[in-house]
């Protein structure tokens, strides 16, 4: 009897100390899915987050990098550089795909083991009921979210690009022709998509927040709290470099068709203001609760330090991590 309680004991203890033992000296391995509306800094956070999940010690995988069509695609003007060896995924109710918009589209027939082959996939699939135990395949799911304003201007330049030329022509002339005539749709389906994952999703504490007006004031700040929630251990200067690699300078360079001024606040040159009240009445409610200046004068001494989590009930059916919560 004494052998079988001494056994039993040790059985019990050897997975915690298993536990310990991985947390302490096995490499991190985070499945990550980076979600946004498109023109809210998706490509440059998605470059940021390369390089900060192989800063933290993670052998950074990509499913599309043995994929034999591949190869094929890097002959192509895919519209974004790299991306034809990128993790992209759209989520409808019944499958996921692998998915280069306008370009290639490929069914998951399992979500789990791809999430568990990739390091990092990105997505612009708004949040839908159905889509829900889709996304809970990857470990930790992030959110940038930017000004809608901003979205639709950078939304407008991007249409004018070659590939769009291509893929995506327009009867307009130029991009501030599209802005007035488009303006409506970028920001219903902003305000339904920020909507969806902050309001409608279930709580989720694998959920995290970035701004992207915070994430151009502070980058390493900003890197430093997204490795914080995946558990990366990340050194001070470790952030500086990935941060400098790729800052928007930088940025413009190698992504010259989709990183333009990238700053914030660029709408008051573009937007006049009947069409300024246009965004305030389909996105207000959405923007105020998120800390966005409403007005030209809200701008005034404005600055990111502003943003925060929209509130909710605490029974409201999601959870994010932003910088409000997080210093």
């Amino acid at each position: 009897m004494p052998r079988f309680c001494g056994a039993r004991r040790d059985s019990l203890r050897a997975p915690r100390l298993s536990r310990v033992l991985r947390s302490r000296f096995m490499p991190p391995d985070p499945h990550v899915l980076v979600l946004g509306y498109p023109k809210c800094g998706n490509v440059w956070l998605r470059a940021l987050m390369a390089d900060l999940l192989r800063a933290g010690g993670v052998d950074f995988r990509q499913v599309m990098e043995a994929h034999p069509i591949a190869p094929a695609l890097e002959t192509m003007d895919l519209g974004i550089r790299d991306q034809a060896r990128q993790d992209q995924v759209r989520f409808d109710p019944l499958r996921a795909y692998q998915d280069i918009p306008m370009v290639f589209s490929w069914a998951i027939p399992d979500i789990h083991a791809y999430a568990a082959a990739t390091s990092m996939a990105h997505s612009h699939s708004p949040w839908r009921p159905a889509i829900d135990p889709l996304v809970r395949a990857f470990s930790h799911r992030v959110l940038i979210v930017r000004d809608p304003r901003d979205v639709a201007v950078s939304w407008s330049r991007w249409i004018f690009t070659p590939f769009n030329r291509l893929h995506r022509p327009t009867l307009h002339d130029s991009p501030d022709a599209l802005l007035r005539s488009d303006l409506p749709i970028r920001t219903r389906e902003w305000n339904d998509h920020q909507r969806g994952w902050l309001e409608e999703a279930p709580a989720d504490p694998a959920f995290h927040l970035v701004f992207y007006e915070q994430l151009v004031a502070d980058t390493p700040h900003e890197l430093g709290r997204i490795a914080r929630h995946l558990g990366l251990d990340v050194a001070p200067q470790a952030l500086e470099r990935v941060a400098s690699s790729h800052n928007l300078g930088e940025m413009r360079k190698k992504q010259p068709h989709h990183v333009f001024r990238g700053r914030w606040g660029g709408w008051r040159e573009h937007l006049d203001d009947r069409q300024a009240i246009q965004v305030q009445q389909t996105c207000g409610r959405m923007m105020k609760a998120l800390g966005y200046p409403l007005t030209r004068s809200d701008c005034d001494g404005w600055t990111p330090a502003a943003l925060h989590p929209p509130a909710r009930p605490a029974s409201g059916p999601a959870t994010a991590t932003t910088a409000a919560a997080t210093p």
